[in-house]
């Protein structure tokens, strides 16, 4: 391990980006690029280093940060969706916790189940843009300010003895005063934050980069996808398969309109990623010279459908009963969606504008997203998209 972190702390000397030959081939090369100039224009260095882990290894990426003795961001990524941080900046803190504070909005931000590509670049947005990190202040057992008692010498007479009582009650005085002044003031900031919510512009700059970070998913997915259609295109297939390649083609082209869209909202890129999904499912389905891998569960394993509370959830793991569009209908669900459900707790449904898109009018509503009513497809086309 230690020969490891040393050979990769020396190769970063080099190239600020030390990718595993072995991880290479599973990295969306496009996102790397972005990642790559994104960091070049820091005031900073950033470093990057992808492994070809299914865990990552942190004790191995402080070491590379030690061996290295640089200052900057070190970010360990793998091929699938994990990503880690560790960062040295001795000479200046004040650079150091906004760098922290980046990764803390960058975890609000992204999905778990997004490429760990996907969280390098809003990560790294976020460097070029930071953000203001909020977090209300717990109630700690830590002394208050004021609250230090000095020792004093000559423990043993009379005046020591009373002037470090008088000190030691004056501090217990200045405490009360400073912990119900405190209490008073996280009440009003309480208050306060329930009378409003955060501003409009902070918002829409989460929202600006979530779209960007979607888009740049959807276009990575769509690459690959393109190429698969086309390939079947060129195969004699039967009139089933067919049929099934060209509802994939379907799919995939209203996804490419409403990616290619700059009105399309956050809610109209999840439904894109459905789509997505759904071509997939199709293209999977048909085998090698057209024989369709449906019927036999030892074959390669479908793309599961998204989550439809939420399609950035990621993929689904259940089938249940939800209440919606006024009926209650079996759909299927991510693991934290089903937890939410089992326990009892309010759905986090994705917003269409200022209310769940579940309470809202639109083909996403009306369909859930596919997993209710008529095809998707039929559906959107019907609307005219």
């Amino acid at each position: 391990m230690t020969t490891d972190a040393q050979q990769i702390a020396e190769s970063l000397k080099d190239d600020a980006f030390h990718i595993d030959g072995a991880v290479e081939g599973s990295l969306n090369a496009d996102l790397i690029d972005q990642a790559r100039e994104t960091a070049q224009g820091l005031d900073y260095d950033v470093y990057v280093i992808a492994v070809d882990e299914h865990s990552l290894n942190r004790d191995l990426l402080e070491q590379i940060k030690v061996f290295h003795g640089g200052e900057g961001s070190f970010i360990m990524i793998n091929g699938e969706s994990q990503i880690a941080v560790d960062v040295n900046f001795e000479d200046n803190h004040d650079l150091k916790m906004q760098v922290m504070d980046q990764l803390s909005v960058a975890r609000d931000e992204w999905n778990n189940s997004s490429p760990s590509t996907t969280k390098l670049n809003i990560l790294l947005d976020l460097y070029a843009e930071p953000q203001e990190y909020t977090q209300e202040e717990a109630v700690t057992g830590q002394e208050a300010p004021g609250s230090e008692v000095q020792t004093v010498d000559g423990s043993g007479s009379f005046a020591p003895m009373f002037l470090g009582g008088a000190v030691l009650i004056l501090a217990l005085v200045i405490a009360g005063i400073w912990f119900t002044r405190s209490l008073r003031k996280r009440r009003e900031t309480t208050r306060t934050q329930q009378q409003f919510q955060l501003p409009d512009r902070l918002l829409n700059r989460v929202d600006s980069l979530q779209r960007k970070s979607l888009r740049e998913t959807i276009n990575a997915d769509t690459t690959q996808l393109a190429e698969q259609i086309e390939d079947l295109q060129t195969q004699n297939l039967g009139a089933e398969d067919a049929e099934q390649v060209e509802r994939s083609l379907d799919a995939y082209q209203i996804a490419r309109r409403i990616v290619d869209d700059d009105g399309s909202e956050r809610i109209d890129l999840a439904g894109a990623m459905v789509l997505l999904r759904q071509a997939g499912r199709e293209i999977a389905e048909v085998g090698p010279g057209g024989h369709k891998k449906r019927g036999s569960r030892s074959g390669s394993r479908l793309p599961e459908s998204l989550c439809t509370i939420n399609p950035l959830h990621g993929e689904a793991q259940a089938r249940t009963r939800v209440g919606a569009n006024s009926t209650n209908v079996r759909v299927p669900v991510c693991s934290s969606c089903l937890q939410d459900l089992q326990a009892g707790n309010q759905l986090q449904w994705i917003f269409d504008g200022d209310r769940p898109y579940v309470d809202g009018d639109s083909v996403w509503a009306q369909t859930l997203f596919g997993a209710i009513g008529s095809d998707l497809v039929t559906a959107l086309h019907r609307q005219g998209t």
